[in-house]
């Protein structure tokens, strides 16, 4: 699991870090710096997994061996904080631990203006009982790749075993910011091909299982909108029946006369029990907003493997407040205690809030510092320490969680602090 996770001078974050639970949850205005981070982290995933020493081995999973692992310009100038002077990098680090090894990992990216080149420098420090190893890349000489995960592969490394796991991890982060029209199938993304955006082909997923026998990556295939979820669902219908079945668990509890998915003529359907013997399907644009962002949902909690790390942002939208419980329970299901994933989210819903008031250690606030266009995070539990100190708010008990002080508040005590600006202050 990841414990610490930062990015220093991406985008509005001159130097952010946050600690990692099986749910943290970020809160802030808009425009205060929630998408950035989620941009940030998502950014630094897919430059790891493009140096996957395994990317021309044709059993590599959505294997493109003629992508280029060159770090170029557009790696580094849009990313770069606007007022960040010259020679900082822009940076990402994280800390990952498995049973009793811990490793920590640095990453960053700077330019060398004199030849016009891109150039980065890794860290990664592994330490675990007796036994203690650092390697490094771009450190001692430049470097223009990130060649660190095939320096270990090929090193005598006696923990290259489960440093691989760490970079399967870094290299699965997922970033979502579901939409309705999109998770209908209405919506159609732009893709970047030929230099130009254009319109995504539409794919048929179980055409092309049964053509090629391809497994999708589905968390990939979903897309950042859902603009694939319907075909998926169809695909995970009819060819991937244990997911199907988890998929449908989480939905019934969600909406009870939920009568799950059919394909007709080629197309997925919707079906409901009405009472009595009416089962009618409707076409997906026929869904409400709130089940088709539930199902998208539903869908990442029920994976066999699903990402290591699941951004959602706004994921109270569209959501009905009285589900919004149930809903969130899902990732704390699917987690399972940071084993098999971790979700960061993103709101500012106080209904999200209230369901954090007993951990606000993993809740932090977002604002954007205007003289300097730089978003500041707040852990939340270190921000209210004081104003129980000083009596402004009661707190009504106090637990250790790894050895700090956990300050937990009624859920509508928190909810008054949210409406009262103090919490959008801290």
């Amino acid at each position: 699991m990841f414990t610490k996770i930062g990015l220093k001078n991406f985008r509005t974050h001159k130097d952010s870090e946050i600690e990692l639970d099986d749910t943290t949850l970020l809160i802030g205005s808009n425009n205060s710096g929630k998408s950035n981070f989620f941009s940030g982290l998502h950014y630094f995933s897919r430059l790891v997994s493009l140096s996957n020493p395994d990317r021309g081995n044709p059993k590599f999973q959505n294997n493109r061996p003629n992508v280029s692992t060159e770090l170029k310009g557009n790696n580094y100038f849009p990313q770069k904080h606007s007022l960040s002077k010259e020679d900082e990098p822009i940076g990402f680090s994280c800390e990952w631990s498995l049973y009793q090894t811990k490793i920590t990992y640095t990453l960053s990216i700077y330019p060398d203006l004199m030849f016009e080149i891109i150039n980065c420098r890794e860290v990664l420090e592994l330490v675990s009982p007796n036994y203690n190893e650092i390697h490094t890349n771009g450190v001692e000489s430049p470097a223009t790749r990130l060649d660190l995960r095939k320096i270990i592969k090929n090193s005598n490394s006696k923990r290259k075993d489960i440093i691989a796991d760490f970079f399967q991890n870094l290299s699965s982060f997922y970033y979502y910011n579901f939409q309705p029209s999109f998770l209908k199938g209405e919506g159609i993304p732009l893709v970047f091909f030929g230099g130009k955006k254009q319109p995504a082909t539409k794919k048929n997923y179980i055409k092309e299982f049964r053509e090629t026998n391809w497994y999708p990556n589905i968390p990939s295939e979903i897309g950042k909108e859902g603009s694939n979820l319907q075909d998926v669902l169809a695909y995970i219908k009819e060819y991937e029946e244990e997911t199907y079945h988890r998929f449908f668990g989480y939905l019934k509890r969600f909406v009870k006369n939920f009568n799950g998915l059919i394909i007709k003529d080629g197309e997925l359907k919707w079906q409901f029990d009405m009472g009595g013997s009416n089962f009618p399907f409707y076409e997906p644009d026929k869904i409400s907003d709130g089940i088709v962002k539930a199902a998208a949902v539903a869908l990442l909690c029920s994976l066999k493997n699903p990402p290591a790390l699941i951004l959602l942002e706004e994921v109270e939208n569209g959501i009905n407040q009285k589900k919004l419980s149930e809903f969130l329970s899902w990732l704390t299901n699917a987690s399972d205690n940071s084993t098999k994933t971790q979700f960061i989210l993103s709101s500012h819903s106080p209904s999200v809030i209230r369901e954090f008031s007993n951990k606000l250690d993993f809740v932090y606030n977002i604002h954007l510092r205007e003289r300097d266009y730089v978003s500041k995070l707040t852990n939340l539990n270190d921000a209210i320490k004081p104003l129980v100190d000083m009596g402004t708010i009661q707190e009504d008990s106090t637990i250790k969680r790894n050895g700090k002080d956990v300050i937990q508040i009624k859920p509508y005590h928190l909810i008054e602090l949210f409406y009262n600006g103090v919490l959008g202050e801290l």
